[in-house]
């Protein structure tokens, strides 16, 4: 049976009668639980570290998403998804497996703790396995995503100290420019040279590689918060977490109507204003409050 032969997902299907299992499988490899994941990190756990978690995911959905590019493979045909479960882009690699793979792989080696590693390996293929399971990639394009991941993750883990040495050289708000620089750029090529449907357009990826980097230079300038509560109070951790992600969710989907996904440069603003939000409204807010 080949790894590009949809009828594993019957299969799948058949031995594991659990859709709801693999539906919230998928939902921990969206978007949405990465960005409320490490905005709870930036602002009430490590932020310094948090940070440089951003900066590992950027990679992963960036390559990702011109990989997929380049090896332009359908996905299955939709007569396969499950009712519900919807996607765009192209299929190979996955880029649900990829980004697990990053991302739980950084944290667990970054957290030196067995169950760590256990919980990394066992979320990553949850993940991939459900987008098999729900119709949506081949088994082929899950398996590839983790080896990619995994090897960017190798990259980025050898090239850390040197990088961070080197990159030390240069004042922070140059190194800002040069990111919020690089996703104007990468949104102009992407959008004109190597033009996708309207819903797989590249404004959300550019519009937060370039809202990234506005928002943290900014925080950085203008309110450079700690993370320790005011008289240690653990409440108001939870607030900041609470709060934030209705403001930062509530922006996402709250501009969607008048920045629409299918236009580009839109999504990019909007996209833009969400990372914006979160790495410095939120921010200046909560400080000036004292949560």
């Amino acid at each position: 049976m080949s790894w590009f032969d949809p009828s594993i997902t019957t299969w799948l299907r058949t031995l594991m009668p659990w859709p709801l299992v693999f539906i919230l499988f998928t939902g921990l490899g969206e978007d949405i639980f990465y960005v409320a994941l490490l905005l709870a990190g930036f602002w009430a756990y490590k932020k310094k570290e948090s940070i440089l978690v951003v900066w590992v995911l950027l990679v992963s959905v960036l390559s990702n998403y011109w990989v997929k590019l380049v090896v332009a493979n359908p996905r299955p045909n939709p007569s396969y998804w499950w009712t519900g479960i919807d996607a765009s882009n192209y299929s190979t690699p996955s880029g649900h497996a990829q980004n697990s793979a990053m991302l739980f792989g950084w944290l667990a080696v970054k957290a030196k703790r067995w169950w760590m590693y256990l919980l990394a390996v066992v979320l990553t293929v949850l993940i991939g396995v459900s987008r098999v399971y729900l119709g949506v990639h081949y088994l082929g394009d899950v398996v590839l995503g983790w080896a990619l991941g995994l090897v960017l993750l190798s990259i980025l883990l050898l090239m850390e100290k040197p990088l961070s040495k080197t990159l030390s050289r240069y004042k922070t708000g140059y190194l800002y420019l040069a990111l919020f620089l690089f996703g104007l750029a990468a949104t102009f090529i992407s959008t004109y040279l190597l033009p996708q449907p309207p819903e797989d357009n590249f404004g959300a990826l550019g519009g937060l590689t370039m809202g990234v980097a506005l928002g943290l230079l900014l925080e950085r300038r203008f309110v450079n918060f700690t993370v320790e509560p005011l008289n240690g109070q653990k409440w108001r951790l939870v607030l900041r977490v609470v709060i934030g992600l209705m403001l930062v969710i509530g922006t996402m989907f709250g501009l969607a109507p008048f920045l629409p996904t299918t236009e580009v440069w839109l999504r990019a603003l909007r996209y833009a204003l969400v990372a914006i939000v979160g790495a410095f409204v939120w921010p200046a807010i909560f400080k000036a409050a004292r949560l």
